[in-house]
């Protein structure tokens, strides 16, 4: 006998068109950049500039129009702030953390070195504060009465400082002053006239031997106007007139804080 023939089992038919294998990954793809976004719109602080180049970064990497999140911030309703923790930011270096002098001090301490001898001798005055160096040229020492002509003895001396000064980066006030007592000859009908005529002298030889920056050079004639001492003896009117140079490390000053800076000077009142 032969066997019976079993019956073939039916296949089951699929209802509904077949999804293609890379719509799957289509959807997530999707799925991810919706998610992408939503976090992105739940950040209140967002920046607008950032989100916008990545944004864009986006639109030109997958190669369509993407929703723009950013249209649908309200201008006129910004994102609350006030519970937000501002950043922390460095401060700037000091002497103190660095263990490194700054312009100022490494010049201060370079003109008490270098110029030992004069200052001893009462040529050259060197005064530092945290903001300036004021080196102060006397006038019985650099100049003759009444004459802005520079004595012999200070030429180098002065040629020597501006020499030293070109090797930083500094605002340069010369500043010349006088007593109170008026002056009025054929070559000085003032002080003022005086005073920025000894400054000239002092500000030539600055520049002469150097490669001072003129750039940042400041002449100013005082007259009698900013005294150190009072005027009522022979020796305060002697202190009264010299020649000053104001240096001001160009880092840490604007160059109007330079003629504010002349104006803060101590002087005798």
């Amino acid at each position: 006998m032969s066997k019976a023939a079993l019956p073939e089992k039916k296949k089951k038919e699929v209802k509904g068109t077949p999804i293609a294998p890379w719509m799957v990954t289509f959807a997530d793809m999707m799925t991810l950049l919706l998610v992408f976004f939503v976090l992105i719109l739940s950040f209140s602080t967002m920046e607008v500039e950032r989100f916008r180049a990545v944004s864009m970064a986006l639109q030109n990497s997958f190669g369509f129009q993407m929703m723009n999140p950013l249209n649908m911030i309200p201008v006129d309703n910004p994102p609350r702030t006030e519970n937000i923790i501002a950043p922390i930011k460095p401060e700037p270096p000091t002497t103190e953390n660095t263990g490194m002098e700054n312009q100022l001090d490494t010049l201060g301490n370079r003109l008490d070195t270098n110029f030992i001898d004069e200052i001893e001798k009462g040529l050259i005055i060197v005064e530092q504060d945290e903001d300036h160096i004021i080196i102060r040229f006397p006038d019985d020492a650099a100049f003759g009465s009444g004459s802005d002509w520079l004595e012999p003895q200070m030429v180098p001396i002065i040629q020597r400082v501006g020499e030293l000064i070109s090797d930083f980066d500094m605002y340069v006030v010369v500043g010349g002053h006088t007593d109170n007592i008026p002056i009025n000859t054929e070559r000085y009908r003032s002080n003022w006239e005086l005073s920025s005529a000894r400054a000239t002298s002092v500000a030539h030889e600055l520049t002469w031997m150097s490669d001072l920056n003129e750039e940042y050079l400041y002449v100013v004639g005082n007259g009698d106007a900013r005294p150190i001492t009072s005027n009522a003896t022979p020796e305060g009117r002697a202190g009264n007139r010299r020649v000053d140079i104001l240096l001001m490390e160009r880092d840490l000053t604007e160059e109007r804080e330079v003629f504010q800076g002349i104006q803060q000077i101590p002087t005798y009142r």
